[in-house]
């Protein structure tokens, strides 16, 4: 696998040694040869393997970048405008965050005070958008549905952040135990948790999150960048980027 790498070194290496260029021309150096002179060189500086792989891994992580803000421009109004999504803060608010996340997910748990008090802290200029993406475990997306279900009876929040917080393992047994807390008429969530909408509308994250190269929870999308993982820093930078865009 390094071989085409190697020879590219090797002929940059020759072309800018003065006596080497004028001695070899093209056809005057067999393939042992070539081979063997690659072989020293790279064994005599063995850093130029690592730098050239942390310079692809770099190149690959801008194209990526790159391509992501292409697809989260292309899919701006699934991601910011959808009526079906429950969201925090006003509507007009200068910066919206869309969090893609999962329950059994523990940075998505631990972040959840913060990001749920996002709007508060930043004065109504920040609106949070939740997308449910259970990619975890089967009992993730019965979590979710149970979740959705609450928010058909204005309970949303209150199951989001129950469930967040909730030590259980989202066994049937324990997302009942959530919601009868929660003074949910039982019936009619029984009721509502079946109904394939909400499971359609789970699916639909899933195709969105794919479109937009989102494979990992949580994901935050800010504008015209999307990133993964627990980065409040970031979370914040882009934030005040926002606002400042904004002013």
């Amino acid at each position: 696998m390094l071989r085409p790498f190697a020879v590219s070194v090797s002929l940059i290496v020759l072309t800018l040694t003065a006596s080497c260029a004028q001695e070899i021309t093209p056809g005057s150096v067999d393939r042992e040869v070539t081979e063997q002179i690659i072989r020293e060189y790279i064994l005599a500086n063995p850093e130029i393997i690592e730098d050239a792989l942390i310079a692809l891994n770099e190149k690959r992580q801008i194209e990526e970048a790159q391509a992501s803000r292409v697809a989260v421009v292309e899919n701006a109004d699934l991601l910011f405008n959808t009526s079906a999504d429950y969201s925090i803060g006003p509507d007009d608010a200068p910066v919206t965050i869309v969090e893609f996340f999962d329950y059994r997910c523990p940075p998505c748990r631990a972040s959840m005070t913060t990001v749920t008090a996002l709007p508060e802290r930043y004065n109504g200029k920040v609106r949070v958008v939740f997308k449910e993406f259970p990619i975890l475990s089967p009992e993730s997306r019965i979590a979710a549905v149970a979740t959705l279900a609450a928010g058909r009876q204005g309970k949303y929040q209150e199951m989001h952040q129950a469930m967040m917080r909730s030590p259980s393992r989202f066994t049937e047994a324990d997302i009942i135990k959530v919601a009868e807390k929660l003074d949910l008429d039982m019936d009619r969530w029984e009721t509502d948790r079946k109904d394939a909408t909400l499971r359609d509308q789970i699916d639909a994250n899933y195709a969105l999150a794919q479109a937009i190269g989102a494979n990992a929870t949580p994901t935050f999308v800010i504008g015209d960048t999307l990133f993964s993982g627990l980065d409040l820093a970031q979370l914040e930078r882009l934030i005040a980027d926002g606002i400042a865009k904004a002013s």
